[in-house]
């Protein structure tokens, strides 16, 4: 039972920093949302708050690397399902909840959100790069290519959570499609 409790913990975490961000998300908040009794906090997370959104983003990180790199796809296959997957969770959630690693990212100076949001975006961006060199891209270019679809996906998801549309993320999705056809012809 002790797992299902941290788990659920880190589950909601992750929720509520996708939904407010990292340093609106209390662990009173995480606690009602995920039904842990109050003493199961430094229980399961005996570095505090620290440990928790370390541990949170690093699984957030883990799941959204998982869900973007497959080996059997090719790049452009890859940036479409990056896209696609946050379209539905956009939908999903009623536009409520968007991307835990830029949640985290932006969280600023707060050392115990960015360093395993930076690792999990860099894991992304060298898996991408990979399959463009994989493809004939030359190591630059997909490194650039690789750059600018992660940072046009996340600024989509911004818009449309905005918007309350999947609009911005389709367009987007759409001329990363256009783009990585030409750089792969």
């Amino acid at each position: 039972m002790a797992t299902g409790t941290r788990e659920a913990m880190l589950g909601s975490a992750i929720a509520l920093f996708r939904e407010r961000g990292v340093g609106d998300t209390s662990f009173a908040d995480v606690l009602e949302a995920s039904g842990a009794p109050r003493g199961s906090v430094y229980h399961h997370f005996p570095g505090g708050k620290k440990q928790l959104v370390s541990e949170a983003i690093e699984s957030a990180g883990g799941y959204v690397a998982a869900n973007f790199q497959r080996s059997e796809d090719g790049p452009a296959e890859m940036v479409d399902r990056f896209a696609r997957f946050y379209m539905r969770e956009l939908e999903r959630t009623n536009f409520r909840e968007g991307c835990p690693l830029m949640a985290a990212a932006v969280a600023g100076a707060k050392e115990e959100a960015s360093v395993p949001a930076a690792r999990a975006f860099s894991q992304i961006q060298e898996s991408l790069t990979a399959s463009l060199v994989g493809s004939g891209v030359a190591r630059q270019r997909a490194s650039s290519l690789a750059t600018l679809a992660i940072s046009a996906i996340e600024g989509a998801i911004i818009l449309s959570r905005t918007e309350k549309s999947v609009k911005p993320l389709d367009q987007t999705r759409q001329e990363l499609a256009n783009l990585y056809a030409a750089a792969l012809d």
